[in-house]
């Protein structure tokens, strides 16, 4: 029988029936700010929706730590934000207390994303960080195994590809195709999730949540080989820039590289890239790319890379695959069918109702998590095909 771990004084402090019960001392202000990005809105547009308006720039003040909100304006914000009392009080994962800032997402291209739908998005990670640890008060998640390689934006390629190779090795994978990218995530501790977002300017990103980071995969561009590059690429970051600041070109450029020998190693690359591209050659990254589960251009760049390609023979393939309406839809993307779908938050979810009785809309009324954001999200992150019995 499971019985869950205790929820420490700080994480019970929203369950009291009103703010006042613990006190609003207890507030944390970094709670009042995500929740108002989650809803997308200014500081003048939530004000405006509280039963008892308070000035924007007394909730400048509330958010940045400066001024101790009263109860009953602890209790209108959250019905101007649409969340539960309590999510003003839990402890946002991975902070220390007393920390003022959550960990910085990894996000794939800055100048395609709006910063409010990066904050979004980032809130909306912390929603499933929340339910992870609230998961983890039952039972038992696979023990954390990314190896810390920390690289300089510096580093050589030959760095970069040590480390996929590290990584392979650590997780007895060798020199084989990964079968399943999510599951060896998942498998080695990471929490995979596929989030809904609505339009395709967020590809993936991942955030550094201790103690169990988290890989936010999209679920906007349904492609079985592009989601498998995003995820190994998600994971180059948590293996290389822990001491890195997100965001730049050349660590992006660091996990695309970590990504691609990740899922073709540089001895199997050289064994089976072809060097020249012609018809021969494009049959040859048709059966590499069913086999090894890549995205022909991402094949063509690898051989690149390794100089397998020169850059007149990339430069034309690239040309022909524009020509053909490739660079949007590949030969065989299709017949790959549908993305790895996440599996280990599915199967907590279901062992803990199983022996406890707790459903998931128990866990999110006792984690404080607003159900409108958070139900979506679990959604998505499971496999909604019907099952076919024999």
């Amino acid at each position: 029988m499971i019985v869950p771990e205790p929820r420490k004084l700080s994480e019970q402090a929203g369950q009291h029936g009103s703010a006042g019960g613990p006190g609003a001392d207890l507030v944390r202000p970094l709670r009042i700010r995500m929740a108002r990005e989650l809803r997308v809105l200014t500081q003048q547009e939530v004000v405006s929706r509280m039963p008892r308006p308070i000035t924007a720039s007394a909730l400048s003040q509330i958010e940045g730590g400066r001024v101790r909100p009263a109860s009953d304006t602890v209790q209108d914000l959250a019905v101007a934000l649409e969340v539960p009392v309590g999510f003003f009080f839990t402890q946002t994962p991975g902070l220390e207390s007393g920390a003022d800032d959550e960990p910085e997402p990894y996000f794939r291209d800055l100048r395609s994303t709006s910063a409010r739908e990066r904050r979004r998005s980032a809130a909306l990670a912390v929603l499933l960080s929340d339910l992870a640890a609230e998961i983890e008060r039952y039972v038992r998640l696979p023990e954390l195994q990314v190896p810390a390689i920390s690289l300089p934006p510096t580093a050589r390629r030959e760095e970069v590809e040590d480390a996929a190779e590290t990584v392979r090795r650590r997780w007895q994978i060798g020199m084989e195709p990964v079968i399943h990218v999510v599951r060896e995530l998942e498998r080695n501790g990471l929490l995979v999730a596929r989030l809904a977002l609505g339009h395709r300017s967020i590809d993936a990103f991942s955030v550094r949540f201790h103690p169990r980071p988290l890989v936010l995969l999209t679920d906007d561009k349904r492609n079985y080989v592009r989601s498998r590059f995003d995820a190994a690429h998600e994971l180059g970051h948590l293996v290389m820039h822990a001491e890195q600041q997100p965001g730049s070109r050349r660590v992006e450029a660091q996990a695309h590289d970590f990504a691609a020998a990740f899922l073709l190693p540089r001895a199997a690359a050289v064994e089976l890239l072809p060097r020249r591209i012609d018809q021969a050659g494009w049959a040859q990254l048709a059966e590499l790319k069913r086999r090894w589960g890549i995205s022909m251009s991402a094949l063509l760049r690898r051989g690149h890379s390794l100089q397998l390609l020169n850059d007149e023979q990339y430069r034309n393939a690239m040309k022909y695959m524009s020509a053909k309406g490739w660079r949007s839809i590949e030969p065989g993307d299709r017949e790959m069918g549908a993305p790895e779908p996440p599996l280990l938050l599915e199967r907590a979810l279901k062992r803990i109702e199983i022996e406890t009785g707790q459903t998931l809309d128990d866990l999110i009324r006792i984690a404080d998590l607003p159900a409108k954001d958070i139900m979506p999200l679990v959604r998505a992150s499971l496999d909604q095909r019907p099952i076919i019995e024999l």
